[in-house]
């Protein structure tokens, strides 16, 4: 191989290392750019999300309610049942 053209040829690898160096440094950028536009995303879909919180207190009233009314039908079922079965 001749000099001139090994000089050709490390040129030409010294030219795609500075390129390499070059994308290294777009794909670095574009993973910070990637994650701000990810954190914007997260922040705009929590901003319109509906609040729950008036539903859930609604729900746990409700429970409690069905709850209370179970339990006044059932004690005296169970004292009933507690009752025949000491007999």
């Amino acid at each position: 191989m001749s000099e001139e053209r090994l000089e050709r040829i490390e040129t030409k690898v010294d030219g795609l290392e500075t390129r390499f160096d070059g994308l290294e440094t777009k794909f670095d950028d574009l993973g910070r750019h990637m994650r701000v536009l990810h954190e914007d995303l997260v922040g705009r879909i929590a901003d319109l999300a509906p609040d729950y919180a008036p539903i859930r207190r609604e729900f746990k009233e409700a429970d409690a309610e069905l709850r209370e009314s179970i339990e006044v039908r059932l004690q005296p079922l169970e004292a009933a049942e507690r009752l025949r079965r000491n007999k």
